[in-house]
């Protein structure tokens, strides 16, 4: 019988390539077009790539091609090979001292610790080319699962961890609960004491209803018996919400203490004493097990480390 590292040794790119153009576009004959290869050619690549795995990867029809459980599991773990070989060239074409990361970040997750962190590693010697991506949660953490980037700083969604728990590697960073936010002028920025059901009839700007802060925001009424207010704006942005605050004073919001704090500090926005402030939630820095040999990744995790201590001691 033939070694499981003999038959993968068989293996190409473009098997790879074809599994992710499947369940991208749902058909072999759409895999072909993007490969530039005729359709029995791709049949055959998928037999082969079946054979080599021992199971069948794609239910075909009529209507097309749909990943089987085996194809969805093979799926996740090549998707990141697949953007670590798309790669190559530009890393290849680099500076060999100056690594390419690409960190995923939060809206303005970066404002508390991303500014030190770049002083740092330039004092250090150690700062990589980095390049940054935002988005919400959800969004940076199945990107980290597909390969798409390499790390993320920012929060973690509970529903993410446990289904990618083996596939995750999470240093807790800092607590920066959310708070809730209002203009300077506003009435409630001189109370000392805030209760939420003095908020139900606020005109809010908060995230839509799938990203992280708007579940925190649902669930810290919900956790006081409340009927969640809906927001008269839905935006992402604090930059945006902020901005728009400042036209429309009367709008609350909601955003990390980091974000309240540096706002609050060019005179911008003031934070809402709440009677019972919201409860501690971690920044984390999140990476791949397998990406700590990249030396840019090992780097930024050991400078964090070294910013938390310096932190504490303050």
């Amino acid at each position: 019988m033939t070694a499981p590292t003999s038959r993968l040794d068989r293996l190409r790119v473009r098997h790879l390539r074809l599994l992710d153009l499947v369940a991208r576009h749902g058909s072999l004959t759409a895999a072909a077009e993007h490969l530039g290869i005729s359709q029995p050619t791709t049949t055959k690549l998928l037999q082969e790539m079946e054979r080599i795995l021992q199971c069948t990867l794609v239910d075909r029809s009529t209507r097309g091609g749909v990943l089987t459980e085996h194809g969805q599991r093979t799926l996740e773990r090549i998707r990141p090979a697949i953007h670590s070989v798309d790669q190559l060239p530009e890393v290849a074409a680099s500076a060999p001292q100056r690594p390419i990361v690409r960190v995923g970040i939060l809206p303005l997750a970066g404002v508390a610790l991303l500014p030190d962190l770049v002083r740092r590693l330039t004092q250090d010697g150690r700062m990589p080319r980095m390049r940054l991506v935002e988005g919400g949660v959800a969004e940076m953490l199945e990107r980290l699962l597909a390969g798409e980037i390499d790390c993320v700083f920012g929060r973690l969604d509970p529903a993410y961890s446990f289904r990618a728990a083996d596939a995750l590697d999470i240093t807790r960073l800092l607590d920066d609960p959310y708070e809730l936010v209002c203009m300077p002028n506003h009435p409630l920025a001189r109370r000392r004491a805030v209760r939420l059901d003095e908020l139900l009839d606020a005109r809010w700007i908060v995230a839509s209803d799938t990203t992280y802060t708007r579940q925190v925001f649902n669930m810290v009424f919900v956790g006081r018996g409340l009927l969640p207010p809906q927001p008269l704006i839905e935006s992402l942005s604090f930059h945006t919400s902020f901005a728009l605050m400042a036209e429309s004073p009367d709008l609350l919001t909601i955003a990390p203490s980091s974000a309240v704090r540096y706002y609050t500090a060019l005179g911008k926005v003031r934070p809402i004493r709440l009677d019972v402030p919201f409860p501690p939630d971690p920044m984390v820095f999140v990476t791949r097990p397998e990406l700590f040999t990249l030396p840019g990744v090992e780097d930024l995790r050991a400078c964090l480390r070294d910013l938390l201590e310096h932190y504490a001691q303050q």
